[in-house]
């Protein structure tokens, strides 16, 4: 195997555009994770398991034993996973019956994370206009929730959160003319919106399930950047 990669070199490993298919060694050999959802992943959710991996401590280490194949490996040596580009499977432990929940190793699904999760960005950085706008969304539903003023809500956010309310009734309601969310808020006012949502989500968590599970795994994704290296 080769030496261990940070994750900067673990990026320019994985292509974000393939999809990985998934083995975990057991006892008796290479199995498939039980979760359906777990078997087969895109490359983003698997750079976001090597960011997992490298971040957790003890540390991971990560090595692409083969082109086009990455292991990795937690550093409790509990864990040993195997993702191979479908596309090119020569080094593909091969056909494997699914592992029962009872046969997983533990902490499996913390590592491969929530299934779907490739569909939010790795980072603040990456975050589209249209996840922007969800997460300025999911700022207003938390706040009617959650009356203004909270401490956990900088007055700044409050103040774009009125100017939001307005936009969004204008759009909600079919009005002429009425502008789309990003045109009436700049990218750095909405990160404000999306800070503030994080914000209240770690205070209050998702009342009434009011939340769905694209605006959850955005802010699940946040509050995963903020995590120290």
């Amino acid at each position: 195997m080769t030496a261990d990669r940070a994750y900067a070199t673990a990026r320019q490993l994985i292509d974000p555009d393939a999809d990985y298919t998934v083995h975990v060694r057991i006892e008796t050999g290479w199995t498939q994770p039980a979760d359906p959802d777990h078997r087969e992943l895109p490359g983003l959710d698997v750079l976001l398991a090597a960011r997992r991996l490298l971040r957790s401590r003890p540390a991971g280490h990560i090595g692409n034993p083969h082109p086009d194949t990455l292991d990795m490996h937690t550093g409790d040596g509990r864990l040993w996973l195997r993702f191979t580009a479908t596309t090119l499977n020569d080094n593909d432990p091969g056909p494997a019956q699914p592992a029962t929940n009872d046969r997983a190793p533990e902490g499996l699904w913390r590592m491969l994370g929530l299934s779907g999760s490739s569909l939010v960005p790795v980072a603040r950085c990456d975050l589209t206009d249209s996840d922007l706008r969800t997460l300025a969304r999911t700022c207003l539903t938390l706040s009617h929730a959650h009356p203004l003023p909270q401490p956990v809500v900088p007055p700044e956010a409050a103040l774009l959160l009125e100017r939001l309310a307005s936009t969004a009734e204008a759009l909600d309601t079919g009005l002429p003319r009425a502008p789309d969310i990003d045109d009436d808020l700049s990218r750095t006012e909405m990160l404000t919106l999306a800070e503030a949502a994080l914000a209240l989500y770690r205070t209050h968590g998702n009342p009434d399930d009011l939340l769905g599970r694209p605006e959850v795994l955005l802010l699940a994704h946040l509050a995963y950047d903020d995590t120290p290296p």
